[in-house]
C-alpha cells in the first residue's frame, strides 16, 4: 500500500489518501497553498505541496483536533484550527496514543509491508484560533470558515463559494454521523450545524469530506472519490432532527477502535 496517493480533483485542487485512512485536501492558490489537515504526519507534506503548488507559502489549517487530522502539524511552525479545538492542538502525542494510532489505523499498511521509520507526530510550535467567518485568501481563492460544532467543539468547515467547494473536515464521514466521541457535541447542537451548512446548500456545488469509505454509500448512491453532493447536507440536517424527535430506527453498527470495539448505533435514514 503506497504511504500517500496525490489525486487530482480540479484544477487547483487535490486529494491526499493518506494509507486508506484519511483524507488531506491542497489548493494551489494564486498567492499562497492551502493544507487542509496533516493526517498521521506519515510524509514529508511541504514536499508534496511544493511539488504540486510550487515553492509559495503554505497555510495549514486543521478542520478539527483529532490525531488522524493534526499529527503532522509538527513539520510546520504554525497552523490554523477551530479555537474550541485549539487547546488541544497543543497536547504532545505519547506512546500509548502512538500505539493506538498504530493499532486502529496502520494494519492493513504495515501487513502490506509499509514502513512507520521517522514518524513523529507531535503538535506545532503555535497553534492560530479560527472563529466564523473568517476567512482564508490564497489570491483567487478565499475560503470562509464555518464553525460546525458536533463531532468536534472546535470542528469547522471551509467554503469556497466563486467555485462552490465545502470541505467539511469530519462533519460528514461518508454519510455517517459521529457525535459519539469524547469531545463530541450534543447531538442537538450537532443538529443546529448541519442546519446551518444545509442553508447555504444552493450555493454549493461539491462537498468535500476527510474521510472516504465507499462500501459505507447507501445503497444505489453513487459519486466520484473524495466528493459528495449538495443534498447530504439536507440529508445530515433532517437525519439529526427526525433522530432527536424519534423518528428513525437504528441498528448495532461495532467499530473497532485499537482493539477495542465499542458498541455503536447507525441510522437506517442515510
Amino acid at each position: 500500500m503506497e504511504k500517500l496517493k496525490t489525486i487530482p480533483l480540479r484544477p487547483d485542487l487535490w486529494a491526499l489518501d493518506e494509507v486508506g485512512k484519511t483524507i488531506m485536501y491542497v489548493i494551489n492558490g494564486r498567492d499562497k497553498a492551502l493544507l487542509l489537515d496533516t493526517g498521521f504526519g506519515l510524509t514529508d507534506l511541504k514536499k508534496v505541496v511544493h511539488e504540486l503548488c510550487g515553492e509559495k507559502e503554505i497555510i495549514v489549517v486543521n478542520s478539527h483536533g483529532h490525531m488522524d487530522h493534526d499529527s503532522g502539524n509538527n513539520q510546520f511552525s504554525w497552523v490554523y484550527m477551530g479555537r474550541y479545538d485549539e487547546p488541544e492542538a497543543h497536547r504532545p502525542l505519547d506512546e500509548a496514543e502512538k500505539k493506538r494510532i498504530k493499532d486502529t489505523f496502520f494494519e492493513k499498511y504495515l501487513a502490506e509491508g509499509g514502513s512507520l521509520e521517522g514518524w513523529n507526530p507531535g503538535p506545532a510550535q503555535a497553534v492560530l484560533p479560527l472563529s466564523e467567518n473568517d476567512v482564508i485568501d490564497l489570491g483567487d481563492y478565499r475560503l470562509k470558515v464555518i464553525e460546525t460544532p458536533g463531532h468536534s467543539l472546535g470542528s469547522i468547515a471551509l467554503f469556497e463559494e466563486r467555485k462552490g467547494w465545502l470541505f467539511t473536515g469530519d462533519s460528514m464521514l461518508t454519510w455517517e454521523v459521529w457525535g459519539q466521541l469524547e469531545n463530541s457535541a450534543a447531538l442537538s447542537v450537532y443538529g443546529d450545524s448541519m442546519r446551518k451548512l444545509a442553508a447555504i446548500q444552493d450555493r454549493v456545488r461539491t462537498v468535500f469530506p476527510a474521510h472516504w469509505v465507499p462500501d459505507r454509500m447507501p445503497e444505489g448512491r453513487v459519486f466520484p472519490p473524495f466528493e459528495l453532493p449538495p443534498d447530504v447536507l439536507t440529508v445530515y440536517a433532517e437525519g439529526i432532527e427526525d433522530t432527536l424527535n424519534g423518528k428513525l430506527e437504528w441498528k448495532d453498527y461495532p467499530f473497532a477502535m485499537g482493539g477495542a470495539e465499542p458498541k455503536m448505533m447507525k441510522c437506517t435514514c442515510f
